[in-house]
């Protein structure tokens, strides 16, 4: 029995948790009574909120693939 060993993996800290705002908020467009999530960010609901440039992100694919 002197002979056991253990295999196991490093300790890694946890991932961050997700950004997380007031609870409660509604839309900010007048006369819209649409709450917003704690996790948006954004002062308008979906169908209020302006267009927003699109920044994408990952890996960029090779010339052939595309």
């Amino acid at each position: 029995m002197a002979d056991e060993s253990f295999k196991g993996a490093r300790v890694r800290s946890l991932p961050r948790p997700n950004r997380s705002y007031s609870a409660g908020r509604v839309c900010a467009a007048e006369g819209c009574g649409t709450k917003l999530s704690i996790y948006s960010r954004w002062m308008f609901c979906w169908q209020h909120e302006p267009l927003h440039s699109y920044s994408p992100r990952g890996r960029r694919k090779k010339r052939q693939a595309a």
